[in-house]
């Protein structure tokens, strides 16, 4: 594998060599300059696949200036600037002026070697392999999942925040779950909350608490979800769905690291680390103003992306193997196995619903399969014909007509005997009439079933 080359640029001696050091044993090379002219005549003599630049260079020209330089004549060239500590908007200059990311100082370890493989990965660039030493419960084999499993195991330490981006469900809370199990914080709580579901005017005193008396309806003080969350990690799934008014809170209490209950004059040291996740491309949401732009640079500090299912589909055997297995146990039998043509289907389908409808789907055809083994005909209909864009939302837009074709594959497989096929859904009776009504699935005739069990399908 051709050895990667790192320039770093910093003025200060002893950062510039514990740097290098950092990267050479994570196995990059790595060149060193002082200011922003000798960098540029050792690019010129021998070039580099990445610039680590601090902002302020002494005397000549700073970072951004050397970076104008540099991706004048290579505009794909990576370059992480490096900012003073809190200096948000130098980091925002930088972003804004072409850098592909920024750390603030003190640099850390996990930090850098994280940033500059996430950078040279997204580029095309073949990176030094290294082999995970846990999954953490993450299924799959595939290079962005081993690149996933290693940027975890890099930055799990740190205490620097972090942003999952990824489709609804890829698995972002998992990946928040592995990031809180890989680090320190371990033993301390782990909370998550889904910024989405909370009503804008609920969402403050969730994160921060309240005082007895604070508003109406606030009989007793409660604490909020940073300082349940204590030591530990927080979670807010769903971050870019946070009102702009509790945006500018959250930036405050991330730059202060304190935080105040409502109704309260003493602030409290935040001391949980940070974990967030979108669904949504929050740094265009920052461009067109639906997102803070500060609090977006604040959060975005350590990156990780989820790739979709589709982009994956070497992962879909060691994964439907995992569900089989998982949901045969649950209901005491043994599982059974995917033929090979039912597996060219399921990586054949685009999954617009990622990893939880193949979850969801595997589910239903363990429920709904009584042999050893899976083939073709057990499989949803729905699979064999995808919607025509593999990034609808499956969980939103296609759910009722599983649930549908799930119901409507048991009564056809108990000759249309409601108990029986209540049975092989494991529900009641009343409960499966009650989803046939919803579906409209019940035939005219009225509410009991005919004479002998059989029902009837209505036409659609």
């Amino acid at each position: 594998m051709p050895e990667h080359t790192i320039l770093i640029v910093e003025d200060e001696r002893n950062l510039r060599r514990v740097m290098a050091a950092w990267l050479e044993e994570e196995g990059f090379a790595t060149r060193a300059a002082e200011n922003a002219e000798d960098a540029l005549e050792q690019f010129a003599r021998n070039g580099a696949d990445l610039v680590v630049t601090d902002h302020r260079l002494g005397s000549g020209r700073n970072g951004l200036d050397l970076m104008h330089a540099l991706k004048a004549e290579h505009p794909d060239l990576p370059v992480i600037i490096v900012t003073a500590y809190g200096n948000v908007e130098h980091a925002v200059e930088a972003m804004k002026a072409g850098a592909d990311h920024y750390l603030t100082k003190p640099v850390e370890e996990a930090d850098l070697v994280a940033l500059v493989r996430n950078l040279l990965n997204r580029s095309g660039h073949a990176l030094p392999t290294q082999q995970p030493e846990q999954n953490f419960g993450i299924v799959g084999e595939s290079q962005a999942i081993s690149e996933l499993l290693h940027t975890v195991e890099l930055v799990a330490p740190a205490p620097s925040t972090v942003q999952i981006t990824g489709e609804s469900g890829t698995g972002k809370e998992l990946v928040a779950h592995a990031l809180h199990t890989a680090s320190p914080r371990a033993n301390e709580p782990f909370v998550a909350v889904n910024c989405a579901a909370l009503p804008a005017e609920l969402i403050e005193s969730e994160l921060f608490g309240y005082e007895k008396g604070a508003f109406t309806g606030a009989h007793q003080s409660r604490p909020g979800k940073f300082e349940e969350a204590g030591k530990g990690t927080l979670f807010l799934d769903e971050v870019g769905e946070m009102p702009l008014a509790m945006q500018v809170k959250l930036l405050r209490a991330l730059q202060e690291r304190e935080i105040t209950r409502l109704g309260s004059h003493r602030p409290q040291p935040l001391n949980a680390r940070l974990v967030t996740a979108t669904n949504r491309d929050l740094a265009r949401d920052a461009e067109e103003g639906r997102f803070r732009e500060d609090l977006y640079y604040r959060l975005n500090v350590i990156p990780l992306h989820l790739p979709p299912l589709r982009d994956r589909v070497e992962d879909i055997p060691l994964l439907a193997r995992h569900f089989l297995e998982q949901f045969a146990h649950q209901l005491g039998r043994n599982p059974p196995a995917l033929t090979g043509e039912a597996l060219s289907i399921l990586q054949s389908y685009p999954w617009p619903g990622n990893i939880r409808e193949l979850q969801n789907v595997l589910e239903r055809t363990v429920v709904m399969t009584r042999g050893d083994t899976i083939g073709p005909d057990d499989l949803p209909s729905t699979l064999s014909s995808p919607p025509a864009s593999g990034k609808a939302d499956f969980t939103t837009h296609h759910l009722p007509t599983i649930e549908r074709q799930v119901v409507i594959d048991a009564m056809e497989k108990t000759n249309w005997n409601q108990s029986r096929a209540a049975v092989l859904l494991g529900i009641s009776r009343k409960q499966l009439r009650t989803k046939m009504k919803n579906l409209g699935l019940l035939g005219s005739e009225g509410d009991e079933e005919p004479e002998g069990g059989s029902g009837s399908l209505p036409s659609d």
